[in-house]
């Protein structure tokens, strides 16, 4: 775990995070991912945990991502969190995950599991609460909020909230 990555590790890292988040660029209808630009300084930020993994050749496979603190996060909103959690948002005990990637030809080993042990045992560790957002196709294909559960199940006792939901629309209009 660091708080600040190597601008070379970041570049490594970018090319992970954009592999893994292009296919829902036409999944979901909401921007799934940051730009370049705000991964490059989600890396350089000390509030926004980075866990890394590398392989034996050194080569980094896997990346996640937790803020610290809230206001990290910038489409979230921290009064919701403050007023859902008093004691733990005034500990600064809420930590938002912001990414869990694998390199797409390491993707189906222990990566992905290993790095979100670790992330857990820090939430764990600190008494804390692991939030996080995710579009439909986390949910029912890659079945995210369930590899969180189960992870953190190995670890001790987790209760699982579902805090709110987001659906979007689309009217198709024609003439009469």
């Amino acid at each position: 775990m660091v708080q600040k990555v190597a601008p070379d590790v970041a570049e490594e890292c970018l090319s992970i995070y954009r592999s893994a988040f292009r296919p829902l660029e036409r999944l979901a209808p909401a921007r799934q991912s940051l730009t370049d630009d705000e991964f490059r300084m989600e890396m350089e930020d000390e509030r926004v945990l980075k866990f890394i993994a590398a392989d034996k050749a050194r080569q980094t496979v896997a990346l996640g991502s937790m803020a610290t603190d809230l206001s990290a996060v910038p489409w979230i909103s921290p009064a919701y969190y403050e007023a859902r959690f008093p004691e733990y948002f005034e500990r600064g005990a809420i930590y938002y995950f912001g990414s869990l990637l694998v390199r797409s030809d390491r993707q189906g080993g222990p990566w992905a599991t290993v790095l979100l042990t670790e992330m857990s045992k820090r939430v764990l560790a600190d008494g804390a609460i692991a939030a996080f957002d995710c579009c439909a196709y986390n949910v029912s294909v890659l079945r995210l909020p369930e590899l969180i559960a189960t992870v953190g199940h190995r670890l001790g006792r987790v209760e699982t909230m579902e805090l709110d939901s987001q659906q979007y629309f689309a009217y198709l209009f024609s003439t009469l």
